[in-house]
């Protein structure tokens, strides 16, 4: 089977790592998340859990009354390690990238299969809720933070030329088809080539 890329972009509480996750288990083909955020720390020379906190966030974009100052903000400095690195790595073999914009990085690739995991809001509330064993309220603010959160990193770093959900190969509603269900179709979207 000749190299496939595979990008996972996903609305916050929708499970898009748990799907990878599984995915790249049944595949047997690496899987790179959270680990790309590490590897782009260190290159930028940042503290993990500073760089944690950057991570799929805008610059804050200091401005004085005299010059703006963008030229090197550490999370735009991070973002350029990030792109580096998921450029890196779809040169080398198949494997699965969560978020990190890699669907637009990735855009020009032939070989690269672009997925958008969404669900209904009640039930990225719920999970999250769940998972983090908070009220609901708390959840739904966490969702809707993090959603924002999402469409401006993607709107800033692309110049607002792409938007997370769109742009997509596959758009998959976790809400209706489960964890398994997504990974069944995104299974069966690997191994058969396009035609």
């Amino acid at each position: 089977m000749n190299k496939k890329i595979i990008t996972i972009c996903r609305s916050f509480g929708a499970e898009g790592h748990e799907i990878g996750k599984e995915l790249s288990e049944r595949l047997g083909i690496p899987l790179y998340d959270k680990d790309l955020l590490d590897m782009a720390a260190k290159k930028s020379n940042l503290e993990l859990n500073h760089a944690a906190t950057l991570d799929e966030q805008i610059s804050k974009k200091i401005i004085s009354h005299y010059f703006l100052m963008s030229q090197d903000i550490e999370s735009d400095r991070l973002f350029r390690e990030e792109t580096h690195l998921i450029l890196q790595l779809a040169e080398r073999d198949s494997c699965i990238i969560v978020g990190r914009m890699a669907d637009y990085i990735l855009r020009e690739r032939t070989d690269c299969l672009k997925v958008f995991i969404t669900a209904p809001y009640d039930v990225r509330v719920g999970i999250i809720k769940e998972k983090y064993g908070i009220s609901a309220e708390a959840a739904g603010k966490t969702v809707r933070k993090m959603d924002t959160a999402r469409k401006e990193f993607y709107r800033y770093y692309s110049n607002g030329k792409w938007k997370q959900e769109t742009n997509k190969d596959i758009v998959l509603n976790r809400g209706l088809f489960g964890i398994k269900g997504c990974v069944d179709i995104l299974e069966y979207a690997y191994k058969n080539e396009r035609p």
